[in-house]
């Protein structure tokens, strides 16, 4: 009996290489606990089953291209499976334009149960809090736990996420991912046995403490990293230290990054400087002045910037403020080197 069925778009590719042609198909995706099943409909009549078992799953999030995509605006889960007889597949789903068929947030829910049944109960090792204020916790030692996606309250912004919390043997959820503020990689002591482990900084009850965690299966750091990289995006570059033994991730982020460099590339000297003045606080009204412009050529620029998605109108005046993709367009300008405070 499946975990959870929704109706989806799916096609099946050998190599992300190729002409690039994809047929989809409509199908009844169902979650088992060791499998994924696609039911091909045709006229609303079942005509066909594909059989996805998860001890065949090499990876899961993966980058789709958009010249794979069925609509580039919509929701795409890519799938990689080493299947014996038919060799490497990457299964992508998504759905369809028919919103009276094909339900966007039961889609959503779909993934995330699909992240749920690999990651729910995998056994794990963690040493919580073993540095507080800098020093070693001498109280703190290893213990066995087992992952779990729940839904947490952050210490630190007293928000409630669903997050990847560890269940101690008491049962006890330990939120080492969340509010998370360092990861690395640290070879570390566990029963005299040298292992390599995450060394996690993060937000715990009322103060930044340093947590290890061991997780002995490669695929089950894989699909950790996969979930945290989906659902909380703004750890992407603590993800990006803790994952060198995933070349498939290292490849991806490596285009984010070039991608990001072309975007950052594109702006002109009196764009960077507008967006680095408009984030230091400097009213918008008097940019010209600090740039020694006329009220025209603010203008003229800022009806440029607003065009690309860096600024946005707050009043009359063309009174400024920069938009999410803005900021992140200064902190990726700082990060890079392109310009100072």
């Amino acid at each position: 009996m499946a975990v959870t069925e929704t109706r989806v778009k799916a096609t099946i590719i050998s190599s992300w290489k190729g002409s690039g042609r994809t047929t989809w198909r409509d199908a009844i995706g169902g979650i088992h606990n060791d499998r994924l099943i696609l039911r091909y409909l045709k006229m609303g009549e079942v005509v066909g089953e594909d059989n996805f078992p998860f001890s065949s799953l090499t990876d899961i999030g993966v980058n789709v291209p958009d010249n794979y995509k069925l609509n580039p605006e919509r929701e795409h889960f890519g799938m990689k499976f080493y299947l014996p007889g038919r060799g490497e597949l990457t299964l992508i789903l998504t759905i369809g334009d028919n919103l009276l068929i094909y339900d966007e947030n039961k889609f959503r829910e779909f993934i995330h149960t699909l992240f749920e049944t690999l990651i729910n109960g995998k056994a794990v090792k963690v040493q919580l809090a073993r540095m507080k204020g800098g020093a070693i916790n001498m109280e703190s030692s290893w213990q066995d736990g087992s992952l779990r996606i729940v839904s947490v309250k952050s210490a630190k912004r007293g928000k409630t996420e669903r997050n990847i919390v560890i269940l101690d043997q008491d049962r006890r959820p330990i939120p080492v991912f969340s509010d998370v503020e360092d990861m690395d990689i640290e070879q570390v002591d566990l029963n005299g046995k040298k292992i390599e482990a995450w060394k996690v900084k993060h937000f715990y009850i009322n103060e930044t403490v340093t947590s290890y965690l061991h997780i002995p299966e490669k695929k089950t750091r894989l699909f950790v990293l996969r979930y945290l990289l989906k659902y909380i995006p703004s750890y992407f570059e603590f993800i990006l230290k803790v994952s060198k033994e995933f070349p498939t991730l290292q490849v991806e982020f490596k285009e984010v990054m070039e991608k990001e460099l072309k975007e950052l590339e594109s702006l002109d000297e009196t764009e960077k400087q507008i967006l680095m003045a408009l984030y230091s606080g400097l009213n918008p009204l008097e940019v010209h002045q600090f740039l020694g412009l006329s009220e025209r050529e603010i203008e003229e620029i800022y009806d440029r910037m607003i065009d690309k998605g860096l600024l946005k109108i707050v009043m009359i005046r063309k009174v400024v403020d920069l938009t999410r993709d803005g900021r992140k367009i200064v902190n990726k300008l700082i990060e890079y080197g392109l310009v100072a405070m």
